[in-house]
Parts: C-alpha cells; sequence; structure tokens
C-alpha cells in the first residue's frame, strides 16, 4: 500500500512538471534571429533567453541624468508593471518625448499615455479609451518631425508570450 501511494505521488510530481514545463521552455526558446539587441530594464528583467538579446536593469532615477548615453547604447528601454505608477511621474513625460530610443511599456493596458502625457499617472488615467485591448506599446517620439509614433501588440493567450516577444523585438531591430 505504502508504494502505491509513494507511485501515485511521483507520478502526479511527473505530470505537474510535464504540465508547466512547456510553457517555461516556449519563453526560453524565444525565436529572434535579427541583430543583436540590448535592451534597459526598469522594472522586472524579463525571463527571456536568447543570445542575440541582453538585458541590463537600469534605475528609473538614470533616466533623467543622461538620455544621450542611454539613446547610445541601448537599442530600446523597457518599462514593466512594477515601476508603472514612478515612471508615469511627470517629471518624467519629457525625457521619454526626447529620447532617441524606443520605449517598450511592457504589459501596459493604458498604453503610453499615463508616461508621456502630465497630469496623469498610472494609477489616475482612468478612461475607457486607453484600453484598446493591447498587451503592450512601443513609443517612440521623433523631435525632428515634432510627432510621437506608438505601436500596439496583443496578447489573446499567455502560452503565445514568445511569439509577443519576438514581434517586439522584431520591431525593435526595424526601428
Amino acid at each position: 500500500m505504502k508504494r502505491l501511494i509513494i507511485g501515485i505521488v511521483v507520478i502526479g510530481l511527473i505530470l505537474v512538471v510535464i504540465w508547466f514545463l512547456p510553457s517555461k521552455l516556449a519563453i526560453n526558446e524565444m525565436k529572434y534571429d535579427g541583430a543583436p539587441l540590448n535592451i534597459a530594464v526598469i522594472g522586472d528583467v524579463p525571463d527571456v533567453n536568447n543570445e542575440k538579446v541582453h538585458f541590463e536593469s537600469l534605475l528609473l532615477e538614470k533616466l533623467s541624468e543622461d538620455t544621450s548615453s542611454i539613446s547610445k547604447n541601448f537599442d530600446a528601454i523597457m518599462i514593466t508593471p512594477k515601476v508603472f505608477e514612478a515612471a508615469s511621474n511627470d517629471k518624467f513625460a519629457e525625457i521619454y518625448k526626447g529620447l532617441e530610443t524606443p520605449i517598450i511599456f511592457f504589459n501596459s493596458n493604458k498604453r503610453h499615455f499615463p508616461f508621456v502625457n502630465e497630469g496623469l499617472t498610472f494609477e489616475t488615467a482612468h478612461f475607457d479609451s486607453l484600453d484598446n485591448g493591447s498587451h503592450t506599446t512601443i513609443y517612440l517620439n521623433d523631435i525632428n518631425a515634432d510627432k510621437d509614433e506608438t505601436w500596439y501588440f496583443y496578447l489573446d493567450d499567455k502560452n503565445k508570450l514568445d511569439i509577443l516577444y519576438t514581434d517586439i523585438f522584431n520591431k525593435i531591430e526595424e526601428l
């Protein structure tokens, strides 16, 4: 009887590992074959492994110190939900608009609006029109043309996160 219970527990554990392992591997096996990318991350660094994509953690305050160095050293800046409220502080709005580097607002259902518009914070921005169903927004301001551009990325299935990352990195390479 004891062997039977141990056997059932072992089989149960194996099934649990088999159930969760593919989704973890899907992110780790993210397919991106473009040019190497160096991405600064403000917030939580993504659990994505690809030899062509390098993530470097960056403090939010560093943005206001040396924007030209950031634009030279990074292909993009990714801001994650952990710091959305702080990142939507008015003092950063002009910085985002002045960067020559695309900014990825990862998993922001309010797109880029609370970050680049003074008087709004991530918490206070409650407009139904902000939520267009997108998961992530890339924002890039063209200072010379005096216009900004945005690209929206959608995630219908959480198991397809690797495809979302691939699409984002391909767009960053294109820019």
